[in-house]
């Protein structure tokens, strides 16, 4: 029996539209810049939908690369990016991370202007570089955060869970997609390739939506860069 993918994605939006509205009015408690993350989530969240809508409409054959790189890639991505900018405190941090979103907008300009079909099929070459861009992000967010005083507040400290769930998700997903690329040759059946996938995503954003209520707002008062 196969499993039925729109089913999966349903419940992915459900969850995707509860952190949303969780976010929104849990604000106050997850940081003075919490809105750049809402509005990454905002732009996945109708990226999944459309493309959804489009598959039920249209059915399977239905492309919905353009919501993925458009939406996920450029939007999405690039909007956590800058968030991370926003977060850090210390000016070298702040720098590296200038760069580190100069260097995503200039892997994006360049795909863009390259790659013929970059809305037709996923550039997996754009996505694995924006993916690891957002690692180093990441990383520098924890040696920031590890060599500060928030190390002792950590499970409070949304941005903590924010990283966690997202290297949940991105390094969750790398293997699945490189995998899904030669799922022939490797008789991977389209059921476990789903579970996997959706497996990793639930997860990541079940993280994502815990953290929401472990955070305070006394421990995330920051002076605004």
């Amino acid at each position: 029996m196969e499993i039925n993918r729109l089913y999966l994605t349903g419940a992915l939006l459900v969850i995707y539209f509860i952190i949303i509205i969780l976010l929104i009015i849990r604000r106050k408690h997850l940081g003075p810049h919490i809105w750049y993350f809402i509005i990454s989530m905002i732009f996945v969240f109708l990226s999944e939908l459309f493309a959804t809508i489009g598959k039920i409409m249209y059915g399977e054959q239905y492309n919905s690369t353009p919501f993925m790189s458009g939406g996920v890639i450029i939007c999405s991505l690039s909007t956590v990016l800058i968030y991370y900018y926003k977060i850090l405190e210390k000016r070298r941090s702040k720098n590296i991370q200038l760069g580190i979103v100069c260097l995503n907008f200039l892997n994006i300009i360049l795909s863009v202007i390259f790659i013929d079909d970059f809305f037709l099929f996923l550039p997996y070459i754009t996505y694995f570089i924006t993916i690891f861009l957002l690692l180093l992000s990441i990383t520098l967010f924890f040696f920031e955060t590890f060599n500060s005083e928030k190390i002792f507040n950590i499970i409070t400290y949304y941005p903590f869970w924010i990283s966690i769930s997202l290297i949940v998700i991105y390094l969750g997903v790398l293997p699945l997609i490189i995998m899904s690329k030669n799922a022939i040759q490797l008789s991977i059946s389209k059921n476990i390739f789903l579970i996997l996938l959706y497996s990793v995503n639930f997860t990541g954003y079940t993280i994502m939506l815990a953290g929401i209520f472990f955070s305070r707002k006394e421990i995330l008062i920051m002076d605004n860069h």
